[in-house]
Protein backbone atom coordinates (compact mmCIF):
# COMPACT_ATOMS: atom_id res chain seq x y z
CA UNK A 1 0.00 0.00 0.00
CA UNK A 2 0.84 3.10 -1.51
CA UNK A 3 -0.97 5.57 1.96
CA UNK A 4 0.83 8.95 2.59
CA UNK A 5 -2.64 9.52 4.89
CA UNK A 6 -2.31 10.90 8.64
CA UNK A 7 -5.70 9.66 10.00
CA UNK A 8 -7.25 12.66 12.10
CA UNK A 9 -6.10 15.18 10.11
CA UNK A 10 -8.76 17.44 8.77
CA UNK A 11 -9.97 16.51 5.27
CA UNK A 12 -11.67 19.33 4.57
CA UNK A 13 -8.72 21.81 3.79
CA UNK A 14 -7.56 20.39 0.63
CA UNK A 15 -9.26 21.59 -2.85
CA UNK A 16 -10.43 18.73 -4.99
CA UNK A 17 -8.93 18.58 -7.89
CA UNK A 18 -10.12 16.57 -10.42
CA UNK A 19 -11.62 17.83 -14.09
CA UNK A 20 -15.13 18.83 -14.03
CA UNK A 21 -17.91 18.33 -16.71
CA UNK A 22 -21.25 19.74 -17.55
CA UNK A 23 -24.51 17.59 -18.52
CA UNK A 24 -27.74 18.46 -18.79
CA UNK A 25 -30.55 18.35 -16.09
CA UNK A 26 -32.07 15.36 -17.60
CA UNK A 27 -30.81 12.45 -16.12
CA UNK A 28 -30.28 10.20 -18.86
CA UNK A 29 -27.47 12.96 -19.88
CA UNK A 30 -24.53 11.33 -17.38
CA UNK A 31 -25.70 8.05 -18.34
CA UNK A 32 -25.29 8.13 -21.92
CA UNK A 33 -22.08 10.34 -21.71
CA UNK A 34 -21.00 7.22 -19.31
CA UNK A 35 -21.42 4.66 -22.44
CA UNK A 36 -19.87 7.40 -25.30
CA UNK A 37 -17.08 8.11 -23.08
CA UNK A 38 -16.27 4.53 -21.95
CA UNK A 39 -15.97 5.11 -18.06
CA UNK A 40 -19.45 3.99 -16.93
CA UNK A 41 -20.19 0.38 -16.81
CA UNK A 42 -23.69 -0.12 -18.15
CA UNK A 43 -25.46 1.04 -15.51
CA UNK A 44 -27.37 3.88 -14.39
CA UNK A 45 -25.23 6.30 -12.48
CA UNK A 46 -25.45 9.24 -9.90
CA UNK A 47 -23.75 12.57 -10.81
CA UNK A 48 -20.55 12.92 -8.71
CA UNK A 49 -21.51 16.78 -7.76
CA UNK A 50 -18.48 18.32 -5.51
CA UNK A 51 -20.91 18.37 -2.81
CA UNK A 52 -21.26 14.29 -3.01
CA UNK A 53 -17.62 13.80 -3.18
CA UNK A 54 -17.04 16.22 -0.73
CA UNK A 55 -19.61 14.58 1.86
CA UNK A 56 -17.90 11.09 1.56
CA UNK A 57 -14.25 12.20 1.60
CA UNK A 58 -16.02 14.05 5.59
CA UNK A 59 -16.60 10.14 5.98
CA UNK A 60 -12.95 9.61 6.59
CA UNK A 61 -10.22 10.74 8.72
CA UNK A 62 -8.23 11.44 5.24
CA UNK A 63 -7.45 14.37 2.61
CA UNK A 64 -8.87 14.45 -0.80
CA UNK A 65 -5.58 14.14 -2.28
CA UNK A 66 -4.12 11.24 0.29
CA UNK A 67 -3.57 7.79 -1.66
CA UNK A 68 -5.19 4.75 -1.08
CA UNK A 69 -3.26 2.82 -3.58
CA UNK A 70 -2.19 1.83 -7.14
CA UNK A 71 -4.72 -0.31 -8.91
CA UNK A 72 -3.59 -2.39 -11.50
CA UNK A 73 -3.65 -3.20 -14.78
CA UNK A 74 -2.70 0.18 -15.41
CA UNK A 75 -1.47 0.86 -12.35
CA UNK A 76 -3.78 3.79 -11.94
CA UNK A 77 -3.23 6.20 -8.50
CA UNK A 78 -6.28 5.33 -6.14
CA UNK A 79 -6.80 9.17 -4.25
CA UNK A 80 -9.23 9.27 -1.76
CA UNK A 81 -11.25 11.79 -4.32
CA UNK A 82 -10.77 9.64 -7.40
CA UNK A 83 -12.52 6.70 -4.98
CA UNK A 84 -15.24 9.02 -3.67
CA UNK A 85 -16.11 10.06 -7.35
CA UNK A 86 -16.54 6.50 -8.12
CA UNK A 87 -18.58 5.99 -5.31
CA UNK A 88 -20.67 8.53 -5.58
CA UNK A 89 -21.45 7.87 -8.83
CA UNK A 90 -22.08 3.88 -7.89
CA UNK A 91 -24.86 5.54 -4.73
CA UNK A 92 -22.61 4.80 -1.80
CA UNK A 93 -23.47 6.61 1.20
CA UNK A 94 -20.96 8.83 3.55
CA UNK A 95 -21.16 6.26 6.24
CA UNK A 96 -19.94 2.79 3.86
CA UNK A 97 -17.50 4.76 1.69
CA UNK A 98 -14.51 3.15 4.21
CA UNK A 99 -15.52 -0.03 3.45
CA UNK A 100 -14.69 1.13 -0.31
CA UNK A 101 -11.60 2.47 0.91
CA UNK A 102 -10.99 -0.99 3.15
CA UNK A 103 -11.99 -2.82 0.12
CA UNK A 104 -9.37 -1.11 -2.37
CA UNK A 105 -6.71 -1.80 0.20
CA UNK A 106 -7.50 -5.45 0.30
CA UNK A 107 -7.55 -6.24 -3.34
CA UNK A 108 -4.18 -4.45 -3.83
CA UNK A 109 -2.67 -6.37 -0.99
CA UNK A 110 0.25 -8.33 -3.10
CA UNK A 111 -1.27 -11.80 -2.20
CA UNK A 112 -4.73 -11.26 -3.86
CA UNK A 113 -3.13 -10.62 -7.23
CA UNK A 114 -5.24 -7.90 -8.67
CA UNK A 115 -2.99 -7.64 -11.90
CA UNK A 116 -3.31 -10.97 -12.77
CA UNK A 117 -6.79 -11.03 -11.62
CA UNK A 118 -7.67 -8.06 -14.10
CA UNK A 119 -6.32 -8.95 -17.50
CA UNK A 120 -6.91 -12.96 -17.33
CA UNK A 121 -9.42 -14.58 -19.39
CA UNK A 122 -11.33 -16.24 -16.95
CA UNK A 123 -14.46 -14.39 -14.99
CA UNK A 124 -13.22 -14.35 -11.79
CA UNK A 125 -13.36 -10.65 -9.61
CA UNK A 126 -13.33 -10.15 -6.12
CA UNK A 127 -16.08 -10.57 -4.16
CA UNK A 128 -16.86 -8.75 -0.64
CA UNK A 129 -17.85 -10.65 2.72
CA UNK A 130 -18.39 -7.90 5.40
CA UNK A 131 -17.99 -8.70 8.85
CA UNK A 132 -19.19 -6.25 12.05
CA UNK A 133 -21.64 -4.29 13.80
CA UNK A 134 -22.63 -2.11 11.09
CA UNK A 135 -24.09 -4.58 8.76
CA UNK A 136 -28.18 -3.51 9.49
CA UNK A 137 -27.52 0.18 9.79
CA UNK A 138 -25.71 0.45 6.21
CA UNK A 139 -27.47 -2.32 4.44
CA UNK A 140 -25.10 -5.41 3.84
CA UNK A 141 -27.18 -8.30 3.34
CA UNK A 142 -26.62 -11.48 5.45
CA UNK A 143 -30.03 -12.89 5.16
CA UNK A 144 -32.71 -13.82 2.35
CA UNK A 145 -31.22 -13.03 -1.00
CA UNK A 146 -27.92 -11.89 0.30
CA UNK A 147 -26.48 -12.35 -3.05
CA UNK A 148 -28.80 -10.39 -5.24
CA UNK A 149 -32.15 -9.06 -4.63
CA UNK A 150 -31.78 -8.12 -1.26
CA UNK A 151 -31.63 -4.39 -2.95
CA UNK A 152 -29.56 -2.99 0.71
CA UNK A 153 -27.90 -0.21 -0.11
CA UNK A 154 -24.43 -1.70 1.41
CA UNK A 155 -24.35 -4.49 -0.84
CA UNK A 156 -26.03 -2.70 -3.76
CA UNK A 157 -23.18 0.21 -3.83
CA UNK A 158 -20.23 -0.88 -2.48
CA UNK A 159 -18.59 -3.62 -4.35
CA UNK A 160 -20.31 -1.83 -7.63
CA UNK A 161 -17.99 1.32 -6.27
CA UNK A 162 -15.22 -0.59 -6.41
CA UNK A 163 -15.82 -2.23 -9.74
CA UNK A 164 -16.13 1.55 -11.08
CA UNK A 165 -12.37 2.17 -9.66
CA UNK A 166 -10.97 -0.88 -11.06
CA UNK A 167 -12.19 0.20 -14.44
CA UNK A 168 -11.60 4.24 -14.45
CA UNK A 169 -8.75 4.23 -11.90
CA UNK A 170 -7.05 0.90 -13.02
CA UNK A 171 -7.91 0.62 -16.52
CA UNK A 172 -9.64 -3.06 -16.53
CA UNK A 173 -11.67 -2.58 -19.76
CA UNK A 174 -13.06 -5.36 -21.66
CA UNK A 175 -10.81 -6.28 -24.79
CA UNK A 176 -8.19 -4.55 -24.06
CA UNK A 177 -6.92 -4.92 -20.82
CA UNK A 178 -9.03 -7.31 -19.77
CA UNK A 179 -9.21 -10.66 -21.32
CA UNK A 180 -11.77 -12.14 -19.87
CA UNK A 181 -14.05 -15.20 -22.26
CA UNK A 182 -17.25 -14.25 -20.68
CA UNK A 183 -17.11 -11.97 -17.49
CA UNK A 184 -19.83 -12.04 -14.92
CA UNK A 185 -22.78 -9.87 -13.42
CA UNK A 186 -20.66 -8.92 -10.71
CA UNK A 187 -18.39 -7.40 -12.56
CA UNK A 188 -21.12 -4.61 -13.06
CA UNK A 189 -22.69 -4.56 -10.25
CA UNK A 190 -20.56 -5.60 -7.60
CA UNK A 191 -20.51 -8.37 -5.26
CA UNK A 192 -20.82 -7.48 -1.72
CA UNK A 193 -22.60 -9.38 0.85
CA UNK A 194 -22.23 -9.76 4.90
CA UNK A 195 -22.21 -12.60 7.11
CA UNK A 196 -24.66 -13.49 9.53
CA UNK A 197 -22.64 -13.38 12.51
CA UNK A 198 -25.98 -14.11 15.27
CA UNK A 199 -26.90 -17.22 13.10
CA UNK A 200 -23.60 -19.23 13.51
CA UNK A 201 -22.14 -21.55 15.44
CA UNK A 202 -18.95 -20.66 14.90
CA UNK A 203 -16.29 -17.61 14.67
CA UNK A 204 -16.84 -15.36 12.15
CA UNK A 205 -15.09 -14.97 8.81
CA UNK A 206 -13.14 -11.53 10.53
CA UNK A 207 -12.53 -13.49 13.58
CA UNK A 208 -11.07 -16.23 11.95
CA UNK A 209 -8.55 -13.90 10.58
CA UNK A 210 -7.46 -12.52 13.82
CA UNK A 211 -10.01 -9.20 13.99
CA UNK A 212 -12.79 -8.63 16.51
CA UNK A 213 -15.74 -9.14 16.52
CA UNK A 214 -16.33 -5.20 17.22
CA UNK A 215 -14.37 -4.42 14.49
CA UNK A 216 -16.07 -3.20 10.78
CA UNK A 217 -14.00 -5.84 8.47
CA UNK A 218 -14.52 -6.41 4.99
CA UNK A 219 -12.72 -9.21 3.21
CA UNK A 220 -12.11 -9.92 -1.08
CA UNK A 221 -12.25 -12.90 -2.63
CA UNK A 222 -11.02 -13.97 -6.15
CA UNK A 223 -14.54 -15.76 -7.25
CA UNK A 224 -15.45 -16.75 -10.27
CA UNK A 225 -18.94 -16.73 -10.19
CA UNK A 226 -21.95 -18.09 -7.78
CA UNK A 227 -22.43 -22.18 -7.98
CA UNK A 228 -25.80 -23.13 -5.82
CA UNK A 229 -26.21 -26.40 -5.02
CA UNK A 230 -29.46 -27.93 -2.84
CA UNK A 231 -30.29 -31.35 -0.89
CA UNK A 232 -33.46 -32.29 1.10
CA UNK A 233 -32.86 -35.77 1.05
CA UNK A 234 -29.94 -35.90 3.56
CA UNK A 235 -29.95 -36.05 7.50
CA UNK A 236 -26.97 -37.48 8.67
CA UNK A 237 -24.56 -34.32 8.81
CA UNK A 238 -22.03 -35.79 8.02
CA UNK A 239 -23.48 -37.41 4.74
CA UNK A 240 -24.29 -33.91 3.88
CA UNK A 241 -20.71 -32.22 4.21
CA UNK A 242 -19.92 -35.39 1.68
CA UNK A 243 -21.81 -34.31 -0.61
CA UNK A 244 -20.87 -30.90 -0.21
CA UNK A 245 -17.31 -31.79 -0.58
CA UNK A 246 -17.92 -34.05 -3.47
CA UNK A 247 -20.38 -30.83 -5.35
CA UNK A 248 -17.54 -28.09 -5.16
CA UNK A 249 -15.04 -30.66 -6.33
CA UNK A 250 -15.90 -30.48 -9.53
CA UNK A 251 -13.46 -31.87 -12.53
CA UNK A 252 -13.54 -28.50 -15.05
CA UNK A 253 -13.01 -26.51 -11.68
CA UNK A 254 -10.05 -24.03 -12.43
CA UNK A 255 -7.79 -25.77 -9.08
CA UNK A 256 -7.90 -28.45 -11.29
CA UNK A 257 -6.30 -26.56 -14.07
CA UNK A 258 -3.52 -25.22 -11.60
CA UNK A 259 -0.10 -27.59 -11.92
CA UNK A 260 -0.33 -27.32 -7.77
CA UNK A 261 -3.77 -27.42 -5.34
CA UNK A 262 -1.53 -25.14 -2.65
CA UNK A 263 -3.18 -21.92 -4.12
CA UNK A 264 -6.06 -20.16 -3.77
CA UNK A 265 -9.25 -20.85 -1.72
CA UNK A 266 -12.50 -22.43 -1.98
CA UNK A 267 -15.62 -19.99 -0.42
CA UNK A 268 -18.83 -22.23 0.67
CA UNK A 269 -21.78 -19.96 2.03
CA UNK A 270 -24.32 -21.87 3.99
CA UNK A 271 -27.64 -21.26 5.00
CA UNK A 272 -28.26 -20.81 8.87
CA UNK A 273 -30.09 -24.10 9.36
CA UNK A 274 -27.80 -26.26 8.02
CA UNK A 275 -24.63 -24.50 9.88
CA UNK A 276 -26.84 -24.75 12.58
CA UNK A 277 -27.03 -28.48 11.98
CA UNK A 278 -23.14 -28.96 11.00
CA UNK A 279 -21.95 -26.83 14.47
CA UNK A 280 -23.70 -29.66 16.39
CA UNK A 281 -21.69 -32.33 14.95
CA UNK A 282 -18.51 -30.32 14.58
CA UNK A 283 -18.39 -27.70 17.61
CA UNK A 284 -14.74 -26.60 16.66
CA UNK A 285 -15.00 -24.86 12.61
CA UNK A 286 -11.41 -26.58 12.04
CA UNK A 287 -12.84 -30.02 12.51
CA UNK A 288 -16.05 -29.17 10.28
CA UNK A 289 -13.37 -27.72 7.49
CA UNK A 290 -10.95 -30.73 7.86
CA UNK A 291 -13.78 -33.41 7.69
CA UNK A 292 -15.26 -31.71 4.20
CA UNK A 293 -11.51 -31.25 2.91
CA UNK A 294 -11.01 -35.21 3.68
CA UNK A 295 -13.60 -35.69 0.80
CA UNK A 296 -12.92 -32.76 -1.43
CA UNK A 297 -11.21 -35.18 -3.95
CA UNK A 298 -11.82 -36.88 -7.52
CA UNK A 299 -10.60 -40.17 -8.46
CA UNK A 300 -7.72 -39.77 -11.36
CA UNK A 301 -10.02 -42.70 -13.32
CA UNK A 302 -13.01 -40.22 -13.37
CA UNK A 303 -10.84 -38.21 -15.75
CA UNK A 304 -10.48 -39.32 -19.87
CA UNK A 305 -6.87 -41.29 -20.28
CA UNK A 306 -5.34 -37.94 -22.02
CA UNK A 307 -6.57 -35.92 -19.38
CA UNK A 308 -4.99 -38.22 -16.99
CA UNK A 309 -1.71 -38.15 -18.15
CA UNK A 310 -1.42 -34.37 -17.64
CA UNK A 311 -2.30 -34.75 -13.92
CA UNK A 312 -0.18 -36.94 -13.31
CA UNK A 313 2.52 -35.13 -15.37
CA UNK A 314 1.72 -31.77 -12.88
CA UNK A 315 2.41 -34.20 -10.00
CA UNK A 316 -1.78 -33.38 -9.09
CA UNK A 317 -2.18 -37.50 -8.31
CA UNK A 318 -1.41 -38.91 -4.50
CA UNK A 319 -0.71 -42.39 -4.01
CA UNK A 320 -4.14 -43.54 -3.74
CA UNK A 321 -5.21 -42.50 -7.68
CA UNK A 322 -6.87 -39.44 -5.33
CA UNK A 323 -6.86 -35.08 -7.00
CA UNK A 324 -6.82 -32.98 -4.09
CA UNK A 325 -9.55 -29.96 -4.88
CA UNK A 326 -6.57 -28.24 -2.16
CA UNK A 327 -3.53 -28.84 -0.49
CA UNK A 328 -4.54 -27.62 2.88
CA UNK A 329 -8.24 -27.51 4.73
CA UNK A 330 -7.44 -23.81 5.54
CA UNK A 331 -7.92 -23.55 1.57
CA UNK A 332 -11.80 -24.19 2.66
CA UNK A 333 -13.56 -21.47 3.79
CA UNK A 334 -17.20 -21.05 5.48
CA UNK A 335 -19.47 -18.13 5.38
CA UNK A 336 -22.97 -18.42 7.14
CA UNK A 337 -25.47 -16.16 5.44
CA UNK A 338 -28.60 -16.52 3.39
CA UNK A 339 -32.17 -17.35 4.08
CA UNK A 340 -33.53 -19.62 6.79
CA UNK A 341 -34.63 -22.37 4.21
CA UNK A 342 -32.87 -25.56 5.11
CA UNK A 343 -31.61 -26.88 1.58
CA UNK A 344 -29.74 -24.63 -0.48
CA UNK A 345 -25.94 -23.29 -0.37
CA UNK A 346 -23.61 -21.50 -2.67
CA UNK A 347 -19.82 -22.02 -3.79
CA UNK A 348 -17.61 -19.12 -4.65
CA UNK A 349 -15.25 -21.32 -7.02
CA UNK A 350 -11.33 -20.54 -6.24
CA UNK A 351 -9.59 -18.85 -9.42
CA UNK A 352 -6.65 -20.72 -8.04
CA UNK A 353 -4.27 -17.43 -8.30
CA UNK A 354 -5.12 -15.54 -5.55
CA UNK A 355 -5.25 -15.68 -1.88
CA UNK A 356 -8.47 -13.87 0.55
CA UNK A 357 -7.46 -10.66 1.92
CA UNK A 358 -8.78 -8.35 4.72
CA UNK A 359 -8.92 -4.89 5.81
CA UNK A 360 -10.04 -2.73 8.82
CA UNK A 361 -12.60 -0.13 7.91
CA UNK A 362 -11.35 3.14 9.32
CA UNK A 363 -13.83 6.34 10.04
CA UNK A 364 -13.31 10.02 10.04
Amino acid sequence: MLSTRTPGSSNVSAPLVSSQIEVDDDPLALYELSLREGWGDGLPLLPATQIRVAELIAATPWQPDDVICKIPPRNGMATVEKAAINAAMAGVEPAAFPYVIAALEAITQHDFNLFALSTTTSSVMPMFVVNGPARDELGFDYGAGCMGGAAGRGSSTVGRAVQLCMRNIGGQKVGLTSKSVFGQPGRSSGVCFGEWEERSPWPSLAEQRGFSRAEEIISAHGGKGAFPFADVNTENERDLLYLIAKTISFPMANKFLEPTAANGEVVVLLNPAWAQRFGREFPDIADAIEFTHSHCWIHIDFWPEPNQRILYEKNRVDGKGRVWLNERASQLVFVVCGGLGNLHAICLPSWGASTIQSAKVVRG
